[in-house]
């Protein structure tokens, strides 16, 4: 009789007015059975967005949450191989979507893919994404752009620090191109500049110009190499230069995505979204 007893009762750790609560098979069943009926549901309009898109857009928050079974339910092994993947409901629910858009913004080029989460879709312009989702929790956003004062900061920084490089490399190669017409004079002018004391810059000066007396093929094959490499750096940083004023601020493109982005948060407003201003949120 005892036996029996336990085998259908379950004692459980939680506690109501400081006393156990005592569990039986049916407390269990019946959590199966609300599991079913919401699985049931959300087959419902999975079955019924496969015609109607818009359903899914409309009603997925009222009947599925991102860590619903439904989601755990599609890890399928059989075998020791993978029959079916999270990934791929995450992916179908975005062909969903896909459709969706295009049908609401049937003049425009959209797409919507998948975003770092299960949970979170993107809507993308001519391959720029611009508006992030969750269709679960029915809010949108758009993720964090450079303000125009900060793309103007950093295109005049960069420029700044190319045309500081372009002068430093100029002075070192004007100073090797001196060096080559009258090494002699350059290496008196070069001790001569240095913060040592005169016998000491005398020393140095006659030591340094002894050695050149007896090697001057191979010093001046080194000025030689120093001039041919400061000159390709300069072309290296007239390209860089170039193409950094060729691309420009990037203000013009924060403007066009910042005018998509309002057209397509239009949609999202129309079917009664939050707009999600937490930037974190939208990944």
């Amino acid at each position: 009789m005892l036996e029996n007893y336990i085998d259908c009762q379950v004692l459980s750790g939680n506690r109501k007015g400081g006393e156990k609560v005592i569990r039986t098979h049916l407390d269990f069943i019946e959590r199966i059975d609300i599991e079913q009926d919401r699985l049931r549901r959300q087959r419902t309009l999975l079955e019924q967005a496969a015609n109607n898109p818009q359903l899914f857009f409309e009603k997925a928050s009222e009947v599925i949450s991102r860590k619903d079974s439904l989601f755990k339910i599609m890890s399928v092994y059989e075998d020791g191989q993978r029959k079916m993947d999270t990934h791929d409901l995450t992916e179908y629910i975005g062909k969903l979507l896909d459709s969706f858009f295009k049908q609401e913004l049937s003049n425009k080029n959209v797409t919507v893919k998948t975003s770092s989460s299960s949970s979170m879709y993107c809507v993308m312009m001519d391959d720029a994404q611009l508006v992030h989702f969750n269709p679960y929790e029915r809010f949108y956003g758009q993720r964090s752009y450079r303000t125009v004062k900060q793309l103007q900061e950093d295109y005049d920084n960069t420029l700044t620090r190319l045309n500081n490089e372009t002068s430093e490399v100029n002075s070192k190669l004007e100073d090797m191109k001196k060096a080559k017409e009258a090494t002699y004079k350059w290496m008196i002018q070069y001790y001569m500049q240095k913060n040592k004391s005169i016998s000491r810059k005398l020393y140095l000066c006659a030591k340094d110009t002894l050695i050149y007396t007896f090697r001057m093929k191979q010093v001046n094959e080194g000025i030689e190499k120093k001039i041919k490499k400061y000159e390709w750096q300069l072309e290296e940083l007239k390209k860089r230069k170039d193409n950094h004023i060729e691309c420009g601020t990037g203000i013009e493109l924060l403007e066009l995505r910042l005018q998509a982005a309002d057209v397509i948060s239009d949609v999202f407003k129309k079917y009664g979204y939050r707009h999600e201003t937490e930037n974190y949120r939208l990944y």
